[in-house]
């Protein structure tokens, strides 16, 4: 076998033909090189996406669109105004959210135009600075938006849109889910169970592991509720509990899941 001299090889490819391969400081330079470890590959953090159950928990009953619109201007702070029960709105500040996100429920999807122009107002409440609106008509179709009213000229929104087919509407004791799970706004997570509410339903709340007890609006067979954080991330697949009141007084828990 032929015996090779790769430091002779390796300095024929050098430019610097002077240089002595076995020169004190070009051994001690080669030392070096060998002792040091090699480099592990870094991890690049994770981005991350916004869940698309939130969005499309629409899709699950029928064909639908989410829209999420960031605005310029940041919104953390709202979070902090954030309160477990809601207020109502009424006059015209349900007007003017209502029509607010009729505009933005058209501007992100106008496929559904016709149906947003002929929805109502089915819920409309506050919950600190942030407003959550249901529009929805009878044969199934909602458009849900959640803004943060603390930015009036680039208020942060979150909504999904969508028909519920009529094979899926819920019977006189039952909640369908439409929008479970959790989204962003600017970066903060918001989660969130809307959907549809039988007839003899009256009340729904949930326990949140961290913010207690949470009720949801109730109203024109709708229910809404939000709880900042992603404690609802994977409710779409998991499910998550519900406490329902019905009219004539009685209890019962429902586990929500798409």
């Amino acid at each position: 076998m032929t015996s090779l001299d790769e430091l002779a090889v390796l300095k024929t490819l050098d430019p610097a033909t002077d240089a002595d391969p076995r020169s004190p400081r070009a051994q001690a330079t080669l030392r070096q090189i060998l002792a040091t470890p090699a480099q592990q590959p870094t991890r690049r953090p994770k981005r991350w996406l916004p869940r698309v159950a939130l969005g499309t928990g629409l899709v699950a009953a029928a064909t639908a669109a989410a829209l999420i619109l960031p605005s310029a201007l940041g919104g953390d702070r709202a979070f902090a105004t954030w309160t477990a029960t809601p207020t109502g709105l009424t006059g015209s500040a349900r007007a003017d959210a209502s029509n607010a996100c009729r505009e933005a429920s058209t501007s992100g999807s106008p496929e559904y135009g016709g149906q947003l122009a002929a929805a109502t107002t089915a819920i409309a409440e506050r919950r600190g600075v942030w407003t959550l609106v249901v529009l929805a008509d009878q044969a199934g179709f909602g458009a849900l938006c959640i803004t943060d009213q603390s930015r009036h000229l680039f208020a942060d929104q979150f909504g999904a849109i969508g028909t519920t087919p009529a094979a899926d509407l819920p019977t006189a004791r039952e909640l369908t889910p439409v929008t479970l799970g959790t989204g962003s706004i600017n970066g903060r997570n918001l989660s969130v169970a809307t959907g549809l509410a039988g007839k003899d339903v009256s009340a729904v709340s949930y326990t949140s592991r961290t913010h207690g007890k949470v009720t949801a609006t109730v109203s024109a067979g709708q229910f809404a509720l939000w709880v900042p954080g992603d404690e609802l991330l994977d409710a779409n697949r998991t499910g998550v509990p519900v406490t329902v009141t019905y009219r004539d007084g009685a209890t019962a828990t429902i586990k929500l899941k798409l």
